[in-house]
C-alpha cells in the first residue's frame, strides 16, 4: 500500500481524545431516564508500565461499552486501582521509596497509558484502595461484620521467613524456602483476623445455580468450597488414651481400613510423639513438613509419611486393631486432620500402601451392566443373584491360562461356576476345573478381588446377577480325565497367552479380570456391591452406607474445604484494620468518628523483626494512647487486599459520599453488575470472596441483592511472543506502547479482538504480523471511506450492510469480539468491491467500526459530516428486516456438546428465536428430560448448544436405577 494511503495515526488519536474529554462524552449519568447498564473490569493492581495482557484486559469490554452507548444505553464503565499490596511494599523496599510514594506515581502513568488506547471509562468515578476516603469505608465495613460476629480473631499457622522476618504467603515458598532469599522456612503460630466466610458456604453454592455463568465458572467456585457429605467415625486407640476423630464421604468402605493416618499437624501427634520408640524419626518428619505449603503438600505425587510405632487405632466398625501413621497428604485444616485408609478404594491411600508394605483390602465390588451382546442385561426381566467363581487357570509348563470357547453361543470366557450354598468359593474354584476342564491337580494361588456382573445368560434364559470372586490357580501337571458328555458339549478348552485374552473375552467382568491379572490391582473409587464387609455383604454400598454409621457409632454430617478467609496481613502497605487493645488485651473497634485509621507515616516498612512493620511507628501508639488511655495498644496487622476488592463496585456508584460507602438508592438501581469481566485466575478467591462479602452486606440491610454480578466473563490469556505467560522474569512482556507509537491504537485494539473469543478460556500468542495487518485492515478503511462519494444504495449493497449490522451486533452481545471484526472485513470487501460505495454504507461502515477502531471511527464520521457530532454519540445503524427474509442458514443443534438436530434460521435470528426454533425439535426435548438448559451457547449460523447442568450425574443415576433393579 503506497505511504499516501496510510492515515496519520497519531494526529487522528490525540484529536479523537482530546474532543472526547472536551464533550466529557463517557460521564454517566446516573439519574438518567436511560435503560442502565453497569459494565465492570477488575479494577488493576497499579505495577506501572501496561503490558499488552493489560490492553487486553480492558480496551475488548470498552468495545462493549461504546456498543451499548450506541444501543442507547446509560452506561457505567469506570476505573480505579487495587492500590494496596505486598508488590509495592516490596519495590519500595528494593529502591528505598516510600510505597505511597512509589504507588502514586504508577497510578499517574497508568492514567496515561488507559487514556491512549481509547478506553471510555468515567474517570469522573475514579478511585484508589490506598486513599483515606476509599479505605475509611474499607474499615467501616470491616466492624460492621465484626459487630456480627463475621470478623473474629483466632490463631492460625503461617509460614515465616528467618531471613527476611515476614511471614510469607503460600504462593512465596518454594520447595520450602523463601522465594526472595531462598531461606528455609518455618512454621509459626499467630493470632490472626479471619472473616467467616464459612458461615456462607451453602448459600455460595445454592445461588450459583441460577446465575447465567459458564459452568467452568461454577465449577471452579464449587470445588473451592468443597461440600462434602460424609460421616463423622471415631477410631479408639489401643492402650492409650483418647481417640481418633475422622470425617469421610465414604463410611461405606470402613470395613477396608486397614490404617489411619493423621494430619503433622494434628494435637495427638505431639501427645504420642513422646511414647513412641521411633521419636527421632517422627521429629524429623515434622520439621520437614512444616517448610512445604499445603498447595505443595496436596500435589505431592511422593507420598511420604512415618509410623506411630506401638500405637494401634481400633476400626469401630471391625473392631479389629490397625496402624497409625503420620503423612504430609493430609491436611490439618481439612476435616478432622485425620483419615481413615481404605487403599482398596482410594488412589493416596493405595499410592501409600503401596510404597509402605500396608495390606489392600477390597470391601466394595465394581458393577458391570452388559450392555453388548451376547449376554445384553434384560430390561425388565426376572434376575438371579448369586455369588460365583471367575477362575485363571495356568498351564503347568507354558506361560498360557485356559478360556472357554462356547459351543451354544458366541462367548468366550474364563472359567466360571456358582458358588452353592454350604460350599466355599475355594471349593468351587477346585470342583469347577476338575468337572469343566477334566484337569485333576489344581492348586489355587491367590485371589484378585471380587467383581459384580449383572447380565443375561443366553443358555439358561435368564438375568443373571454374579458376585464373581477372581482366583487364580496352578495346575501341577497335565493329569486330565475324560469330561462328562454335558461339559464337553457347552465348550472348548483352549489355551491362551494374556495377550491372546484380550480378543478373546466376551464379559467386561471377565476382562477385568484380565487387567487386574496383567497389571495388579487398581483402586476402585466409585459405588457397587459391598464384599467382605460382615452383616452388609451384597448390599449396594451407597443404600447401606447409613446403617454402616450406625453399626460404628459414628453420625451422618457435612463439611465443607473452604475455610475462614484470613484477612490479617503482618506487612505496612495496606489498609489499617481498626481495632485497639485494652490494658488486659481485649479488642474493641475504633469509633466510627476517628475513621478513617489512618496508615502512619512513621514505619519502618523494611522487615527487620517478629513484629509487623506497624510496631516500628511511634505515631500509632502515641494516638491510641491518646485515644483511649495508658496501655491501649493498637492493631498492628494490616487487612489483606482482597478485603478492598470485595466492595469497591459499589463504591464507584457514589465515589465521592462522605457519609455512606456507596449511595442506597442508586445501588437499587444499578445492582447487580450486568456484565463483569475478569481474569480467570480470579475465578476462586477474589470473586468467591466478592460474593461472600456482599452477602454479608445484604444480610446487614447494606447492599440491596442476594449477589453482586449477575454475568461473568473470564477472558483468556495473552502470551508473550514464544508462546508463554508474559512474565518480566521470562523478558517476553510486550509493550503496547511501542506498537500504538508505530501502529496506532486502533490497529491493537482490533488485533488483540480478531486474536479469538473473548469470553472463553484459551491462551492467544502475540505477534507483530497481527499487529501489521490490522493496520492495513484499517488503512483500507481509510482509503474506502474517504474517496468521492457518488454510488447509489442498490439492494445489494443494503443487504451486505444489514448482514454486517445484524452479525456485528449478535457477535458482540456474546463477546465473541474475533467474529465481529470479521463481519466488518466482509463488509470492508464488499464494499471495495464497487465503483463508489454509498454514503449511508459508508456511514453505516463507520458506526459498526466506532466500538473497535475508535478513533478513526471519530475522524471518519466528521469526514463524511462535519456536522454530525461524536459517531460515539451516534445510534447504532439500523436495517430493513426484510432484506435478510429468505436468507437462512442450517444451524446445529446439540445438548451437551451431542448434535440432535438442525434449524433453519435467519442470519440475524436471536438467541430466543433460536432456542424456541430448538426446542419444538423432537429430539431436543426428549435430550432435555423436561429440564431448562442451565446455559445457551449461541453462535448464529452455526451452532446452538444446550448446556443441562447435572446431565452427566442424572444418565449415571439412571443407569445406578436400572442396575439396582437387578
Amino acid at each position: 500500500m503506497a505511504q499516501r494511503d496510510r492515515y496519520d495515526h497519531q494526529a487522528i488519536e490525540k484529536a479523537a481524545q482530546e474532543k472526547w474529554a472536551a464533550l466529557d462524552l463517557y460521564k454517566t449519568d446516573l439519574a438518567s431516564g436511560k435503560d442502565p447498564y453497569y459494565l465492570l473490569v477488575e479494577f488493576p493492581y497499579p505495577s506501572g508500565d501496561l503490558h499488552i495482557g493489560h490492553w487486553y484486559a480492558f480496551a475488548l469490554p470498552d468495545m462493549y461499552a461504546r456498543y451499548l452507548r450506541m444501543q442507547g444505553k446509560e452506561v457505567l464503565f469506570p476505573i480505579g486501582f487495587d492500590a494496596f499490596g505486598l508488590p509495592a511494599e516490596n519495590a519500595a523496599i528494593k529502591h528505598g521509596v516510600d510505597p505511597a510514594a512509589w504507588t502514586n506515581g504508577n497510578i499517574e502513568r497508568m492514567r496515561g497509558q488507559l487514556r491512549s488506547m481509547g478506553a471510555s471509562f468515567d474517570w469522573s468515578r475514579e478511585i484508589a484502595a490506598c486513599d483515606p476516603d476509599y479505605y475509611r469505608w474499607t474499615q467501616w465495613l470491616f466492624l460492621k461484620l465484626y459487630e456480627h460476629g463475621l470478623a473474629v480473631r483466632k490463631k492460625a499457622p503461617v509460614k515465616w521467613c528467618p531471613h527476611d522476618k515476614t511471614v510469607l504467603a503460600n504462593e512465596q515458598v518454594i520447595d520450602g524456602h523463601c522465594e526472595r532469599c531462598g531461606a528455609e522456612v518455618e512454621e509459626r503460630e499467630l493470632t490472626q483476623w479471619f472473616l467467616k466466610i464459612t458461615d456462607y458456604a451453602d448459600r455460595l453454592l445454592a445461588d450459583l445455580e441460577p446465575l447465567p455463568w459458564r459452568e467452568e465458572i461454577k465449577d471452579a467456585q464449587r470445588a473451592w468450597i468443597g461440600k462434602s457429605e460424609g460421616a463423622k467415625l471415631r477410631f479408639a486407640l489401643k492402650d492409650h488414651e483418647g481417640a481418633i476423630e475422622v470425617f469421610t464421604t465414604r463410611p461405606d468402605t470402613v470395613f477396608g481400613v486397614t490404617y489411619v493416618v493423621l494430619a503433622p499437624e494434628h494435637p495427638l501427634v505431639g501427645r504420642l510423639l513422646e511414647m513412641v520408640p521411633n521419636k527421632a524419626a517422627v521429629a524429623a518428619y515434622l520439621e520437614a513438613t512444616k517448610k512445604k505449603t499445603e498447595r505443595e503438600r496436596s500435589e505431592n505425587k511422593d507420598k511420604s509419611g512415618v509410623a506411630l510405632e506401638d500405637v494401634m487405632a481400633i476400626n469401630p466398625a471391625t473392631k479389629e486393631a490397625v496402624p497409625v501413621y503420620v503423612a504430609d497428604y493430609v491436611l490439618g485444616s481439612y476435616g478432622t486432620g485425620a483419615v481413615m485408609a481404605v487403599p482398596a478404594h482410594d488412589e493416596r491411600d493405595f499410592e501409600f500402601a503401596r510404597k509402605n508394605g500396608l495390606p489392600v483390602k477390597q470391601v466394595i465390588a465394581q458393577r458391570f451392566v452388559q450392555s453388548t451382546g451376547p449376554g445384553t442385561f434384560r430390561e425388565g426381566e426376572p434376575v438371579q443373584e448369586k455369588d460365583g467363581v471367575i477362575v485363571f487357570v495356568r498351564h503347568w509348563d507354558e506361560d498360557k491360562y485356559i478360556a472357554l470357547k462356547w459351543k451354544q453361543v458366541d462367548w468366550g470366557t474364563l472359567l466360571t461356576g456358582t458358588v452353592d450354598e454350604g460350599v466355599t468359593p475355594e471349593e468351587t474354584v477346585l470342583k469347577e476345573i476338575q468337572e469343566e476342564t477334566g484337569y485333576q491337580k489344581p492348586i489355587i494361588v491367590g485371589k484378585l478381588g471380587v467383581v459384580d456382573g449383572i447380565f443375561y445368560h443366553d443358555p439358561k434364559k435368564t438375568n443373571k446377577h454374579v458376585h464373581g470372586h477372581i482366583y487364580v490357580a496352578q495346575l501341577e501337571d497335565g493329569e486330565r480325565a475324560a469330561l462328562d458328555a454335558d461339559e464337553d458339549a457347552k465348550h472348548e478348552v483352549k489355551w491362551l497367552t494374556l495377550g491372546e485374552m484380550d480378543g478373546f473375552l466376551t464379559a467386561d467382568t471377565h476382562k477385568q479380570a484380565l487387567a487386574w491379572l496383567r497389571d495388579g490391582y487398581k483402586p476402585y473409587t466409585g459405588t457397587g456391591s459391598l464384599v467382605d464387609s460382615g452383616p452388609f455383604t451384597g448390599r449396594i454400598s451407597s443404600e447401606a452406607a447409613a446403617d454402616i454409621v450406625a453399626l460404628a457409632g459414628g453420625e451422618m454430617t457435612t463439611q465443607y474445604r473452604l475455610r475462614d478467609w484470613l484477612v490479617s496481613r503482618q506487612r505496612y502497605w495496606g489498609c489499617p484494620i481498626p481495632v485497639v487493645y485494652d490494658p488486659q488485651g481485649a479488642p474493641h473497634p475504633v469509633p466510627a468518628d476517628h475513621l478513617p485509621w489512618l496508615l502512619p507515616n512513621d514505619v519502618d516498612f523494611a522487615p527487620g523483626g517478629a513484629a509487623s512493620p506497624l510496631a516500628s511507628s511511634k505515631e500509632l501508639k502515641e494516638r491510641v494512647t491518646k485515644l483511649f488511655g495508658e496501655g491501649w495498644t493498637p492493631e498492628y496487622d494490616t487487612l489483606d487486599t482482597f478485603v478492598d476488592s470485595s466492595w469497591y463496585y459499589t463504591r464507584y456508584l457514589d465515589p465521592k459520599d462522605e457519609h455512606d460507602f456507596s449511595d442506597q438508592a442508586l445501588m437499587k438501581k444499578w445492582l447487580p453488575v450486568d456484565r463483569y469481566s475478569g481474569g480467570s485466575e480470579h475465578t476462586t478467591m477474589h470473586l468467591l470472596y466478592a460474593r461472600f462479602f456482599y452477602k454479608a452486606l445484604h444480610d446487614l440491610a447494606l447492599t440491596p441483592t442476594k449477589e453482586p454480578f449477575n454475568e461473568r466473563f473470564n477472558r483468556g490469556i495473552i502470551l508473550g511472543p514464544d508462546g508463554q505467560k508474559m512474565s518480566k522474569s521470562k523478558g517476553n512482556v510486550v509493550n503496547p506502547d511501542d506498537f500504538v507509537q508505530k501502529y496506532g491504537a486502533d490497529a491493537v485494539r482490533l488485533y488483540l479482538a480478531f486474536i479469538g473469543p473473548y469470553n472463553e478460556p484459551g491462551s492467544y500468542p502475540w505477534t507483530l504480523e497481527g499487529a501489521v495487518s490490522m493496520r492495513k485492515f484499517l488503512d483500507r478503511i481509510n482509503t474506502l471511506v474517504t474517496a468521492e462519494t457518488t454510488g447509489v444504495m442498490t439492494p445489494g449493497v443494503a443487504r451486505a450492510c444489514a448482514r454486517a449490522i445484524a452479525k456485528v451486533a449478535a457477535d458482540t452481545e456474546r463477546f465473541k469480539l474475533n467474529t465481529a471484526v470479521s463481519a466488518l472485513m466482509v463488509l470492508v470487501r464488499d464494499l471495495e468491491k464497487l465503483d463508489s460505495a454509498p454514503l449511508a454504507a459508508k456511514k453505516d461502515l463507520v458506526r459498526l467500526l466506532a466500538p473497535f477502531a475508535p478513533h478513526l471511527a471519530e475522524h471518519l464520521w466528521q469526514t463524511l459530516d462535519p456536522e454530525a457530532g461524536s459517531v460515539h454519540a451516534a445510534a447504532w445503524p439500523a436495517y430493513d428486516h426484510a432484506l435478510l427474509e429468505g436468507e437462512t442458514s442450517t444451524v446445529a443443534v446439540q445438548v451437551n456438546g451431542k448434535r440432535r438436530g438442525d434449524v433453519a434460521l435467519a442470519p440475524d435470528a436471536s438467541e430466543a428465536d433460536a432456542l424456541a426454533a430448538a426446542l419444538a425439535l423432537p429430539a431436543v426435548s426428549a435430550a432435555l428430560h423436561g429440564a431448562k438448559p442451565s446455559r445457551v451457547v449461541y453462535v448464529p449460523g452455526r451452532i446452538l448448544n444446550l448446556v443441562v447442568a447435572n446431565s452427566q450425574k442424572r444418565e449415571g443415576e439412571e443407569q445406578d436405577t436400572a442396575a439396582g433393579k437387578s
